[in-house]
């Protein structure tokens, strides 16, 4: 049987054929990355507990600094759930049998589901909450107590509902005294509210109230003036359901004073403490046990060692015998108590090893060495700040002992007896300022290329070939490797190579950043935001911010520079400090503006608090250059440089009544890629480009008047002004500025004009508006206005050419109504500029960062009518004046960021595709985009096996068939004969 060419090409590409999927498909999760954050924990808001009666696993709890609220898995580390609470610190109390877990921040009080984190109830006052306390178990002791208190005002007692949070009573004090804490015995509930004494010190007053009614029983006042000086003097209000205990140190601090809450006793205790060492602070740790006794830890600490005593106080005859102490160790030491059956454990915890006791003897029931692992090149910080334990007993000698441990970098992480269970890097929480770095060496060949230009050719021959001689000793890694790498590519699978990943698209770029804690870390981006390195770069006092202003990026290194003048450098690849110039870190108005010179040395401005500029003397600056600067009245001004001092150029100074709220400038790296916008009929708009334009925001108190001016930042000319009535400026207000248009929103009702001209009946209203204008040189076609004919033009004189009209910009404006407030906005950045930019938003509300389409935000999109076949050719179709955020555009996809507050944007090496990395007081978020698609990149599920198949089958086919062609033709030229 003889087969025919068609029937051998149709069997070769059956045999070789699969089914072809999408060649784009969707990326997310793969291609970006996010770091869930909760904030660095506080020791007094974490624990472990069941999430219900019936649940068996525990959960761990936090109340971060960052007011976050949240469970973690204990096996693995990952967010069960979490709710972002607001500002300032907080209370916390555990399910403890419940089903739901307390929480109040500022003036709120809300009762979350232990399990899902879900909102059961809350209840909100005018005064921030000073103590919580949360009884369970039915009876008239159930309830939430809590004591709130202004400034300046009387401290009020209030019950809520344990089931509802509705309002049961509330008890006014009559005093000015500062609430403490609460606790409940079974003598009823006490309040420890600290009272001030005529001469020096301060006494303490336990007044106790009627659970049911809030009706006073009784009150005692302690006589402590020469212990307690303020609130920060007392050492912990242990509650428990038994008996609560208040506990406090002298001065020195070498006495313990014990005190049962409702009686007048105070329970003296000399600390037997270490030869030679003096006790610079104490902790307590305490437990209750069912039998009516408490077991107490006294964690002292000095300069360079740590060590424990424990007590056990006896709450009938209030006697308070020592039963051991445990030795001294160096370096730093954490200590938790838990309660499992009878049994109070002690969990010590070193940088070396997890200890377990119990209340009962110093011999220790288990011991286990610490085996640390490495956490994405991380450099480990060894201090242990304060850490929280479950204890599980599986038999005589057998425990299961889970440690979680708050490190002083901020960090997080489990212990599982010996074992590092997870790490969580908290420290990366509360990110100031952050820049985008290469450090794989994409410019290396062109500066090598550069040298070799600008050399003679001898030069230029001698490096090329020590250049070439380099590359050939990395020629056999290179040939080892490639089998792997050919591979990987047709299998689609991450390389295995060790070491730094290949670069070929530019995706592998470095993310620098600082946060207010004084950290530096480094960030891969095309590797989920692995951790490069991190290092503590300046030493921050509690309650302290470091005020990063600019992180500025080359080569090798970065350059962060701390308002106040202050600046170091790091090394990208290693996180090594070197040149570091740190005084104080502390926030000040005066900064400094680096420029380059005219041989390209750079050259630092000192910017003062008022606005001036101060230059170095010797100095080869370009004296046409104009520094724009802000002081601290928000007056704007121009300073030419000149040839010998700096000359005031302009003043931009708002109105009595008017404050400045945004400023946005053109991006550093705003690449242009046409001078016009082709139009569908072929014509051109030409852009008015200038990089020295300035968008002002400003608000009227009075009138609450929203103002946007379009400025010149050489002349300080204002080139349009947009207005906006009836603004409210407690809402967010962002702009930006990229290539020859802005955008803003605000939160204020329609214009007459914009109500006019748009289809919605409802545009009058007040709603969150998106503003975009672009600029033009004309409203005609091919017409480059007052310039087109001009020889030449002034940046000094925008107004007027020689003696004819202005040159004003001819701008298009249009207003579109938002679903939801913008705090934050950016546009996109591509190599070369010839890919649209996407509009990108921060949307607080929503907890996305948005990417919004040019072409949905067009202003040239025509109202009141359908696009003409011109129009739609360049891609405009009709105006409406409510643009919805597509849940396509949400960059974040079904992930929850929170705590963003700027992005940052970077370009690859593909035009098609820009990097995003998106950060705040909490979590990061890093991913890469393609605003019109990647038009110059295979998607992953493109099939290389397939194409090759095919191509081989072709070419087995045609080899196949070329001689049965042949002997076709010269039969039929026989035949011919």
């Amino acid at each position: 049987m003889r087969w025919s060419a068609i029937e051998v090409v149709s069997l070769l590409l059956l045999l070789f054929s699969c089914p072809i999927g999408a060649i784009y498909a969707d990326e997310a999760y793969q291609v970006d990355f996010h770091h869930v954050l909760l904030g660095i924990p506080r020791v007094e808001t974490t624990f472990f507990d069941r999430p219900s009666a019936a649940s068996r696993a525990s959960l761990l709890y936090t109340l971060s600094e960052q007011s976050v609220l949240g469970a973690i898995n204990p096996k693995d580390g990952s967010v069960v759930w979490r709710q972002q609470l607001g500002n300032g610190s907080g209370l916390l109390k555990p399910p403890a049998g419940g089903n739901t877990i307390i929480s109040a921040v500022n003036g709120t009080v809300q009762a979350w589901d232990a399990a899902e984190g879900r909102l059961v109830w809350d209840w909100t006052g005018s005064e921030d909450i000073k103590a919580l306390e949360v009884v369970r178990g039915g009876g008239t002791y159930q309830g939430v107590y809590i004591v709130t208190q202004a400034i300046g005002s009387k401290a009020t007692v209030r019950k809520l509902s344990e089931d509802t949070g509705l309002l049961v009573w509330e008890h006014e004090d009559e005093s000015l005294d500062t609430p403490l804490g609460l606790s409940v015995s079974k003598e009823g509930l006490h309040s420890v509210a600290l009272h001030s004494a005529l001469l020096q010190g301060s006494k303490i007053r336990v007044t106790t109230l009627q659970p049911s009614s809030g009706v006073s029983i009784g009150s005692v006042t302690l006589n402590t003036d020469k212990d307690i000086s303020d609130a920060g003097s007392l050492v912990s209000i242990e509650s428990s359901a038994s008996q609560p205990l208040l506990a406090w140190s002298d001065r020195s601090p070498r006495n313990l004073r014990l005190n049962i809450l409702g009686s007048n006793h105070i329970i003296n205790a000399k600390l037997a403490g270490e030869k030679g060492k003096d006790i610079d602070k104490i902790q307590i740790r305490a437990a209750s046990k069912a039998d009516g006794t408490v077991d107490v830890l006294v964690h002292c600490q000095s300069q360079a060692s740590h060590w424990a005593e424990v007590y056990q106080l006896n709450t009938n005859s209030q006697v308070l015998n020592k039963v051991y102490q445990l030795p001294s160790l160096e370096g730093s030491t954490a200590f938790s108590a838990t309660v499992h059956g009878d049994t109070t454990y002690f969990v010590r915890t070193t940088e070396h090893d997890v200890t377990l006791f119990s209340s009962a003897s110093d011999q220790s029931l288990g011991q286990w060495p610490l085996q640390p692992k490495p956490h994405d090149r991380m450099i480990q910080h060894r201090g242990i700040t304060h850490a929280v334990s479950e204890v599980v007993s599986k038999g005589t000698s057998k425990y299961a002992v889970r440690t979680a441990i708050s490190l002083s970098s901020g960090d997080w992480k489990l212990i599982y007896n010996s074992e590092e269970s997870w790490f969580r890097p908290e420290s990366l929480s509360g990110v100031v300022a952050a820049a985008w770095a290469n450090v794989d060496g994409h410019e290396d060949l062109a500066e090598e290329l550069a040298v070799e230009s600008h050399s003679n050719v001898a030069a230029a021959y001698l490096h090329r070939l020590t250049r070439h001689a380099k590359d050939a000793r990395r020629f056999p890694s290179w040939a080892k490797a490639l089998p792997d790498r050919i591979v990987d590519s047709l299998l689609g699978r991450e390389p295995r190579s060790p070491g730094k990943p290949r670069d070929s698209f530019g995706f592998q770029k470095v993310i620098v950043a600082a946060t207010c804690s004084g950290r530096l870390f480094a960030l891969r981006a095309g590797d989920k935001g692995k951790i490069i390195w991190s290092v503590q770069a300046s030493e921050i006092e509690p309650g302290q911010r470091w005020a990063v202003e600019s992180i500025e990026v080359d080569k090798d290194h970065a350059l962060v520079r701390v308002f106040g003048g202050d600046s170091l450098k790091v090394s990208l690849k290693q996180g090594i400090i070197f040149d570091n110039q740190f005084g104080n870190p502390t926030p000040s108005p005066k900064t400094n503006i680096v420029l380059s010179d005219t041989s390209g040395t750079a050259v630092s401005i000192q910017v003062n608090a008022d606005g001036t500029i101060s230059i170095p003397r010797s100095n080869h600056l370009d004296p046409n250059t104009v520094v724009v600067t802000q002081d601290e009245k928000k007056v704007i001004r121009g300073w030419a440089l000149g040839d010998a001092k700096p000359q005031l150029a302009w003043k931009f100074v708002p109105g009595a009544n008017e404050r400045i709220i945004t400023l946005a400038t053109r991006p550093a790296n705003d690449p242009i890629a046409s001078i016009g916008k082709a139009l569908g009929d072929r014509n051109v708009l030409y852009k008015f480009l200038s990089p020295n334009i300035l968008v002002i925001g400003t608000v009227t108190t009075d009138t609450s008047l929203a103002s946007f001016y379009i400025l010149d930042s050489v002349s300080g000319s204002i080139l349009h002004t947009l207005t906006h009535p009836n603004v409210d400026a407690n809402q967010p207000i962002s702009s930006t500025l990229s290539e020859n248009w802005f955008a803003y929103s605000v939160f204020s009702a329609f214009s007459d004009d914009a109500a006019d001209t748009s289809d919605d009946p409802h545009a009058s209203a007040q709603s969150h508006q998106l503003v975009v204008s672009e600029l033009f040189e004309s409203s005609l076609p091919n017409d480059r206005g007052v310039l087109g004919s001009s020889p030449n033009s002034s940046s000094l004189q925008p107004f007027s050419v020689g003696d004819g009209p202005g040159n004003s910009p001819y701008v298009v404006t249009q207003t579109y109504i938002i679903p939801a407030a913008i705090s934050f906005m950016t546009v996109s950045t591509t190599l070369q500029g010839i890919t649209p930019r996407s509009l990108l938003c921060v949307v607080p509300s929503l907890s996305s960062v948005n990417a919004i389409p040019r072409a949905f935000i067009d202003p040239r999109r025509p109202v009141g009518r359908d696009a003409v076949a011109a129009e739609m050719e360049e891609g405009l179709f009709r105006h409406n004046a409510v643009l919805d955020f597509d849940p396509k555009w949400t960059l974040n996809h079904m992930r929850e960021v929170l705590g963003v507050q700027k992005v940052i944007t970077s370009p690859s090496l593909l035009e098609s595709t820009s990097l995003v990395f998106a950060f705040g007081s909490l979590d990061m978020f890093g991913t890469r985009i393609a605003p019109i698609g990647g038009f110059d990149i295979l998607g992953k599920g493109f099939n290389k096996i397939q194409l090759i198949g095919t191509v081989a089958a072709l070419a087995i086919g045609t080899g196949l068939l070329a001689p049965m062609a042949r002997k076709k033709q010269t039969d039929m030229r026989w035949r011919g004969i």
